[in-house]
């Protein structure tokens, strides 16, 4: 049941913004939003992935701090979606042999499902492992338990991105002083969202196209084929635009205002007149400025297209056709664009998800332009509470304020600080008084042994000297006439 103090947090980490948001799931099935908190992010996430730490580390805690004034509740938790450049599917199988038949049983299948996830390189994580299949004997299964086998093969599809890229966000939420109850991948909480199951049975392709990237989702059965974050985007268009020399703001507006996926050129009047005005007066060449954006719109296309045959899917198998949206699949004509060089019939614009949303007072008509669908797909994913209890209390002891508590950080930081500087001056020196000690005892050693070595010496000189007194006197002795 809903109560004030049980809601879900979730923040999405997106190349132009970091979304923060609030809500609770109702007994039918929608969500109530309860809180919304946006911060621009292009200053320290570059297609998905965090280039700036400290930088992330600050807009966390700020979404953290707006999203906590606005419910007047603390937050300990949240739900945080990964995903970005570089993130892809792998396919990797399995094999199991018995010395005899032998009936699969659950800690068989578990036992094949952690050895695919030990199979993961050194330098990437598994995000999640969508099991394809699993091979006994000349049958395929999707719950192989209870059936004899020889031998069982898992075939698996992991979904994999740099280590590096779990790293840096698990330490930048860390600071903020939250734990995280889950790390989703976005783009499949998108999906789950917004791709309708009869599609995911015959087979589709999902597109999301964003301001720096553009993911490319396969399904087919209900089961996921093949993923791949590609490096291209909007925001890519504006920056060709920009070579005309003009500033990236202003070449957005035209983009947004001008810019199409597709030009018919017979259909153009303005083709070949009509040259764009900047808001400086600047004239930009018309034919010219189509090439750009058409030019760069094909190039992400035919990369979703190589995408689609990696997953050595064709149309035919994916009756469901492909789903698309996304910012960047806004502009004019992208439906004519993905026809001509996809080459599929059957083509779907999706701007909002599929759960009932119910704003509460102060957030309204929040996402008429579908910006915040990803981090709404992340709060639907979600089911454990975030709320850490009411503002101002933690664990029965009242905080004064929020500045306070930095300074008290701060203060905490410096101490730990200067007992470390004052451990190593405390073990520099007692390492320079062992060096000492070990030289004195060196030196001494050495005194020892070359007074030893005199005294050797001496005893060997006054030994030969008795030898030979002994034999002088004993050749006297020998002389003697009185001795015959």
């Amino acid at each position: 049941m809903a109560t004030e103090d049980n809601f879900i947090v979730a923040i999405e980490l997106g190349s132009s913004k970091v979304t923060g948001i609030a809500g609770r799931k109702q007994p039918d099935g929608a969500l109530q939003i309860l809180a919304l908190v946006q911060e621009p992010s292009s200053a320290f996430i570059r297609k998905g992935r965090i280039n700036n730490i400290v930088k992330m580390r600050s807009c966390i805690g700020s979404v953290k701090e707006k999203l906590e004034k606005s419910l007047k509740k603390r937050i300990d938790k949240a739900y945080v979606g990964i995903g970005g450049m570089g993130m892809h599917t792998v396919a990797h199988t399995v094999l199991k042999k018995f010395t005899e038949k032998t009936v699969v049983s659950k800690e068989i299948v578990e036992e094949i499902q952690s050895d695919n996830y030990a199979s993961q390189p050194a330098d990437k994580d598994i995000l999640e492992a969508i099991t394809q299949e699993y091979k006994l004997g000349a049958q395929t299964q999707l719950d192989p338990v209870g059936i004899p086998a020889e031998s069982i093969e898992g075939y698996f599809l992991n979904v994999v991105t740099k280590r590096e890229v779990r790293e840096n966000i698990n330490n930048c939420v860390a600071e903020a002083d939250l734990e995280i109850a889950g790390m989703p991948i976005t783009f499949l909480a998108l999906a789950d969202e917004m791709v309708p199951e009869p599609e995911r049975h015959s087979g589709c392709v999902f597109v999301d196209m964003g301001a720096e990237t553009t993911s490319v989702a396969v399904f087919k059965n209900n089961i996921l084929r093949h993923l791949a974050v590609i490096p291209l985007g909007g925001r890519n268009i504006t920056r060709d635009i920009t070579s005309l020399s003009i500033e990236e703001g202003e070449a957005e507006r035209l983009k947004l205002a001008h810019g199409s996926a597709f030009y018919d050129v017979p259909d153009d009047k303005r083709f070949a007149s009509e040259p764009l005005k900047t808001e400086r007066g600047h004239s930009i060449p018309y034919e010219e400025f189509c090439n750009l954006v058409e030019a760069r719109q094909e190039e992400i296309i035919k990369n979703v297209k190589r995408q689609i045959e990696l997953s050595k899917y064709d149309k035919n198998q994916l009756v469901g056709g492909i789903i698309v949206t996304g910012g960047a699949a806004n502009m004019p004509n992208m439906e004519a664009a993905l026809r001509l060089y996809l080459g599929f019939d059957k083509i779907q614009f999706v701007k909002s998800v599929t759960t009932a949303i119910r704003p509460s007072n102060g957030v309204q008509n929040f996402n008429r332009d579908g910006s915040c669908n990803a981090a709404i797909a992340l709060l639907e994913s979600g089911t454990v509470n975030c709320c850490g209890g009411d503002l101002g209390t933690a664990e029965g002891d009242i905080f004064t304020s929020r500045e306070e508590i930095r300074r008290k950080k701060e203060q905490e930081e410096a101490e730990r600080k200067a007992k470390a500087e004052a451990d190593r001056i405390a073990q520099e020196e007692e390492a320079r008084q062992a060096q000492e000690e070990a030289e004195r005892q060196a030196a001494e050693e050495e005194a020892r042994i070359r007074k030893e070595e005199r005294s050797r010496v001496r005893k060997e000189k006054a030994g030969r000297l008795f030898g030979r007194i002994r034999r002088w006197a004993e050749s006297i002795v020998s002389d003697d006439p009185e001795n015959d």
